[in-house]
């Protein structure tokens, strides 16, 4: 059986989520620390083998999430297509969230 190749494709919204947690990050911790913590979110859905991998978010039905420290990656699959919707801080009510 031969495992298909994922494409992943970070959304706009997704990429800027992650431009503002590592600057917020960089207000408490080192630039070492921060851009640790950056990266892990960053190489997190690279972890993704099969599109229904992840639990199903229990706030936004139609994404799946990733948990990276205190962090909510949200993505969505079609098919091998995974598409990074958004970056969240977990310790954030989840109506705050935009999606």
């Amino acid at each position: 059986m031969s495992q298909q190749k994922l494409s992943i494709t970070w959304s706009l919204r997704a990429q800027s989520d992650v431009k503002s947690i590592y600057f917020q990050l960089l207000g408490k911790n080192s630039k070492d620390t921060s851009k640790k913590i950056r990266d892990e979110i960053i190489a997190a859905p690279k972890t993704i083998i099969f599109p229904e991998q992840f639990q199903i978010d229990e706030y936004i039905a139609e994404c799946r999430r990733i948990i990276i420290r205190n962090y909510k990656i949200l993505y969505s699959a079609e098919g091998t297509a995974i598409t990074i919707i958004s970056v969240f801080n977990s310790f954030r009510h989840p109506s705050k969230m935009k999606i």
